[in-house]
């Protein structure tokens, strides 16, 4: 029986302690969904991502919203705390905690706790302040969009009284340059060889370029452009032989081809 007490005992006291161990934050994407408290909020953004905005001098501006609840039994005055954890040098922020936004400047930055602008204080239960807004935390980050780059950021929840940190989440955001597309090479054609009266050059994917024909003795014999991916020579007039045809398609390597004339 007293074994039996003894391990019911030690039982509610590791509850307590866990239960003490709770930070009593919870951090929610625009007010829903799960608490990301102590987690990375992950972020993958490029020039065509809609979330950017204010694009200009080769920057983009990103916003993203955290309502932050107050479980802790009580109300409490918090502020916000920003850490860079990685972050290019020419990336540029803000941290927006009622009632204002505000420049974080340096690798940590806290939102105001002054007489003028004091801290806000949340409802306890809720994620509204005692002025009636909304507890809501929002890193506003200027990107540099003229290189590839990741960022990130943590915020701590923080008393504003004693400088504890509560709780946090981080923020990482993966920006990566437009991929342009890699242009396949052109499947290029040269038919009928041998040619008796004509031969048609097809470019394949390409649509223009040029073409010119060379004959054994390196003397340029034809010298045209080619429109519309294809183009038809009068090879009529050539002397029986081999020649060279050197095929130039506007966004690829020449290609050389050999031509056998046959009347």
């Amino acid at each position: 029986m007293k074994k039996l007490i003894l391990g019911f005992t030690a039982i509610c006291a590791l509850s307590m302690t866990t239960a003490k161990a709770q930070s009593g934050v919870e951090i929610q994407l625009d007010g829903v969904g799960a608490n990301l408290a102590g987690t990375t909020h992950n972020v993958n953004l490029t020039m065509s991502s809609t979330e950017l905005s204010n694009l200009g001098n080769g920057t983009g501006l990103y916003e993203i919203h955290f309502d932050v609840t107050n479980n802790t039994g009580a109300d409490a005055q918090w502020k916000i705390t920003r850490k860079k954890i990685s972050v290019p040098t020419t990336w540029v922020d803000q941290v927006c905690w009622p009632p204002q936004c505000y420049n974080a400047n340096g690798d940590v930055y806290s939102t105001p706790n002054t007489s003028g602008n004091p801290a806000p204080t949340i409802v306890n239960g809720t994620a509204m302040t005692t002025n009636a807004a909304v507890a809501e935390m929002k890193p506003r980050i200027t990107i540099d969009l003229g290189a590839a780059s990741t960022g990130t950021y943590r915020y701590y929840v923080t008393d504003a009284a004693t400088g504890t940190y509560l709780d946090s989440i981080d923020l990482t955001i993966n920006f990566a340059l437009a991929v342009n597309p890699i242009k396949q090479n052109p499947t290029i054609s040269l038919s009928p060889n041998p040619a008796t009266d004509n031969v048609t050059v097809q470019l394949g994917n390409a649509e223009t370029g040029s073409v010119r024909i060379v004959d054994a003795l390196g003397n340029v014999v034809y010298n045209e452009q080619i429109a519309n991916g294809t183009k038809s020579i009068d090879v009529s007039n050539f002397k029986n032989g081999v020649y060279f045809v050197i095929i130039d398609p506007s966004d690829a390597k020449p290609v050389n081809r050999k031509l056998i004339i046959r009347h």
